[in-house]
């Protein structure tokens, strides 16, 4: 099956996941605007990653995150409630990256709507580490949204050359 096989594909479904960041808020914007034409149901998930040096996390700091992380889902979904667009909040334990892919195939998500963070290193100074593997992984089709106040292609001036 190609990708043009899906082309005419209606979006029901969006997911959008979240740090809490300014890159992440924006890239929920860009989901919004997706969603309301088409009713499409926007998911908003967040990972609680403590994966990454698990020695470091004892069973308080795993259940203050879980709960930190459960109030942003909260706060987020609160936020846009008065919106017409479905919004489901969920939260996940485990390596960023595969946990969103493994959501977005349990919940038959169409749309992976991601922000764009540079902070370490090549690849995040291009996506963010997270969303760099979501690129190259992902078997739906994955928008970055550059997070506001970046400047991009769409500030810049073109001129021709007469």
């Amino acid at each position: 099956m190609s990708a043009d096989d899906h082309a005419a594909d209606p979006i029901r479904t969006i997911l959008v996941p979240t740090d809490g960041s300014d890159a992440a808020g924006t890239a929920l914007e860009r989901a919004l605007q997706f969603a309301e034409p088409d009713d499409a149901t926007v998911h908003v998930l967040s990972v609680v990653d403590t994966t990454t040096n698990p020695m470091r996390f004892g069973v308080a700091e795993v259940a203050e995150l879980d709960r930190a992380t459960e109030e942003l889902v909260d706060e987020i979904v609160d936020a846009y409630g008065d919106r017409d667009v479905e919004i489901r909040g969920a939260i996940r334990r485990g390596r960023p990256a595969s946990t969103i892919l493994a959501y977005a195939e349990e919940n038959e998500i169409d749309l992976l709507v991601v922000g764009r963070t540079g902070r370490d290193g090549v690849a995040d100074a291009l996506l963010g580490s997270t969303t760099d593997r979501l690129v190259r992984q992902a078997s739906i089709p994955v928008i970055v949204v550059p997070a506001s106040g970046t400047v991009g292609n769409e500030n810049r001036e073109i001129h021709s050359r007469d």
